[in-house]
C-alpha cells in the first residue's frame, strides 16, 4: 500500500463531530514527485458504494485504530472530497479531536493502491491515473499542502431545557410562542431522563414532519 500526506486547514472547530476536506487535490505535483489525475478515485469509489461501504478512517494508518467513519467521498473539480464522523467515546478519536482543536495535527493521509500511472520523464513526474483507495487517514505530517480538512462542524445538542425546548420548537419549526410552550409543557415533562437524548431527537423529529404536513 502506498501513502500520500496532505496539510490540514482548519476553518472551524466544535464540539467532536463531523468533518469536511479534501483527501487529495487534482493536478498538483507532491513533494514526493507525483500528480494525481482527476477520475483516478472514480472507478475504487464506485466498487465501494456498490458495497454499501466507504474507505476506512484511521487514525496514523493504524488499521488497529479507527477512529470514525467517512460518510461521504467523491471527485469534485479540487480533488478527493471526504466527509467524516468522529466516533464519540472512542479514546483515540477524542483525543484527534483535541489535537485538531489545538493545531497540533495538520496531516491527513491516503493509503491506496495504484493500478495505473504514467512516467513523465521530461518533467520528472508521475501521473496517478487510476487508484485503488484503501483508507483515509489523520497523520501528524504531511506531505502537501494542497489538501486538508476544511472544517470540523459540531453535532447537534439536543435540548437540556424546557425553555431550549421551547425555544426551538419556535425557532426552528415556526410554531408560536403559545403553541410552543403548550407542546413543550405536555410533551418535555414525559420524558424520562435516562432517556433524554434519544427521546428528545425522536420527538423533535415527529414534530418536524407533523409541522411539514400541516
Amino acid at each position: 500500500m502506498e501513502i500520500k500526506s496532505f496539510a490540514l486547514e482548519l476553518k472551524e472547530v466544535g464540539d467532536a463531530g463531523t468533518f469536511t476536506g479534501y483527501g487529495a487535490a487534482f493536478g498538483n505535483v507532491d513533494q514526493g514527485r507525483d500528480l494525481i489525475v482527476r477520475g483516478a478515485f472514480a472507478e475504487s469509489l464506485s466498487a465501494w458504494r456498490s458495497k454499501g461501504k466507504q474507505p476506512k478512517l484511521l487514525w496514523q494508518h493504524d488499521a488497529r485504530r479507527p477512529i470514525g467513519v467517512w460518510t461521504e467521498m467523491r471527485e469534485d473539480d479540487y480533488g478527493l472530497f471526504v466527509k467524516g464522523r468522529f466516533t464519540a467515546g472512542v479514546k483515540q478519536a477524542d483525543e484527534a479531536y483535541a489535537l485538531l482543536k489545538d493545531g497540533a495535527l495538520d496531516g491527513l493521509s491516503i493509503g491506496y493502491a495504484t493500478l495505473e500511472d504514467e512516467i513523465d520523464r521530461a518533467a520528472g513526474i508521475r501521473k496517478l491515473v487510476k487508484l485503488d483507495l484503501i483508507e483515509v487517514s489523520l497523520v501528524t505530517f504531511a506531505m502537501n499542502p494542497a489538501a486538508g480538512v476544511t472544517g470540523v462542524k459540531a453535532q447537534p445538542k439536543p435540548p437540556r431545557t424546557i425553555r431550549e425546548f421551547e425555544a426551538g420548537l419556535r425557532e426552528k419549526f415556526g410554531f408560536s410562542h403559545a403553541q410552543a410552550k403548550s407542546i413543550a409543557s405536555s410533551g418535555f415533562k414525559s420524558l424520562e431522563p435516562r432517556d433524554e437524548d434519544g427521546a428528545m431527537n425522536d420527538l423533535l423529529r415527529t414534530i418536524k414532519g407533523i409541522r411539514a404536513g400541516l
